[in-house]
């Protein structure tokens, strides 16, 4: 008995120290291994991991979001359209190394918009860049570069600054992760820029001097032809590389309602015990990811099937209270640790906060109140509060309230006082002139008395 008693004990211990180990292993620092990393919640806002985001760091071909965000914007006011064909400038090759990436789009080349925007962004050509700068700017790249500093200051950037359109090493061409978190998020936001940075492979037919052209991603996260680094609930947008800046990789994710963007500067490389080497811009990620999506949680907080409380009600016919549930659910990502207990609920019924009576009748889905939740004093989602049912006005309650409420009115109570007074002076002068009545009778029956005595 003893022995089972001990036994029961240490399993409940361990269970209890398996429990704690798992919520402290899910908010574990991931420790991702870059220059400067910025997650955030695409929906929200919300940053749940960042290191060094405020840091200048060069973006190297990230800096095509921008160039791309540019052209894309010029298209949807209307100045230039998606087959529009745009001859490559001898100037466009001006500012580009040899061992850039590239298309080997050559001066006097001609290529509609859309491909060169494919060629960008997907296969990351350098003097693709230059060819829509030239485009957007009427033929002056330095005005195209101009447009860049101001369009990123418009998204609130500080510590952006941009020399080029494709990334090249410039040590006057740099960023952050949290400015380019806020470009991305602006690209993110027209639907062929995310068409186009999800593309995973496309053919460009064949141009004036070239053949076809089969295009594949830069973006290793999104392709499954590289199983190594491939992750299911990635997406997007831009990868990038010089030996200045590093490994760099922007990228979205969503899994279970919970959307993410990721900003990876400055990665490295790295090879495993089999010599194979890899870049750690698609692994740190990757990893990134597993740790957010592990670590923090959607959760229901308030259901539109639950009870939360009775109200007192008045004039109901048969019924004195009503229930109330929410209007609509409240859900909110939070650290996979927090206690149902740590979530704080605060509960206004209008009338009980107006000092006033909820009378019927009451409809079905009509609002009394409201509910709020919220952790650590950040407001996480508010909802109205309404009947789950309908109440019939008692027409016998309603009338005697009508007869209660009137004497409580002080015209009603002034006119109660008036007859109060009136029936006593009533009776005051009633009594007082059976007195004088009986006094004079007493007189005069005294009279008679008397008369009839002397005779």
């Amino acid at each position: 008995m003893k022995k089972s008693k001990i036994f029961t004990s240490l399993l409940l211990i361990i269970t209890i120290f398996l429990s704690v180990n798992v919520n402290a292993r899910a908010l574990m620092d991931p420790d991702i291994q870059a220059k400067a990393v910025l997650l955030v919640n695409s929906d929200t806002g919300e940053v749940y991991y960042s290191k060094n985001p405020d840091g200048l760091v060069y973006p190297a071909s990230t800096t095509k979001i921008m160039t791309c965000l540019l052209a894309i914007e010029a298209y949807e006011r209307g100045e230039i359209a998606l087959d529009e064909p745009i001859m490559a400038s001898y100037t466009s090759h001006n500012d580009l190394s040899l061992d850039g990436s590239t298309q080997n789009i050559i001066p006097s080349e001609i290529m509609p918009f859309k491909d060169l925007l494919y060629c960008s962004l997907v296969a990351s050509a350098n003097e693709a860049g230059n060819i829509l700068g030239e485009r957007v700017a009427g033929g002056d790249i330095y005005d195209f570069i101009d447009m860049m500093n101001e369009r990123a200051e418009e998204l609130g950037c500080t510590g952006t600054h941009f020399s080029n359109t494709h990334g090249l090493h410039n040590p006057n061409h740099y960023t952050t992760a949290r400015d380019l978190y806020l470009i991305v998020e602006e690209a993110l936001k027209h639907p062929l820029f995310v068409d186009i940075c999800n593309t995973v492979s496309i053919e460009i037919p064949p141009t004036n001097i070239s053949d076809t052209r089969y295009l594949t991603t830069t973006n290793h996260l999104i392709s499954p032809y590289k199983v190594s680094y491939y992750y299911p609930y990635a997406s997007g947008v831009k990868t990038g590389h010089t030996d200045e800046s590093g490994r760099c990789l922007v990228s979205t994710a969503s899994k279970d309602g919970i959307n993410l963007i990721a900003i990876v500067m400055g990665a490295s490389t790295f090879t495993d015990s089999e010599g194979i080497v890899y870049n750690a811009s698609f692994t740190e990620t990757k990893r990134l990811y597993e740790w957010a999506f592990s670590s923090y949680s959607n959760r229901l907080l308030v259901s539109t099937d639950e009870l939360v409380r009775e109200v007192a009600i008045k004039l109901g016919s048969g019924v004195d209270s009503i229930i109330v549930r929410p209007e609509e659910n409240i859900s909110a990502l939070l650290p996979a640790d927090v206690e149902d207990s740590d979530i704080t609920r605060e509960i206004v019924i209008y009338n009980e906060r107006d000092g006033v009576h909820l009378n019927a009748p009451i409809s079905a889905g009509q609002v009394i109140g409201e509910i709020t939740v919220s952790y650590e004093g950040k407001i996480l989602g508010t909802t109205k509060l309404v009947s789950i049912s309908s109440v019939d006005q008692s027409r016998y309650e309603y009338v005697k309230s009508i007869i209660f409420d009137s004497f409580k009115k002080p015209i009603a109570k002034v006119i109660v006082a008036v007859v109060i007074i009136a029936i006593i002076l009533y009776i005051f002068f009633m009594i007082n002139g059976r007195k004088r009545r009986r006094r004079r009778y007493n007189k005069t029956v005294s009279k008679n008395y008397i008369g009839r005595r002397r005779r």
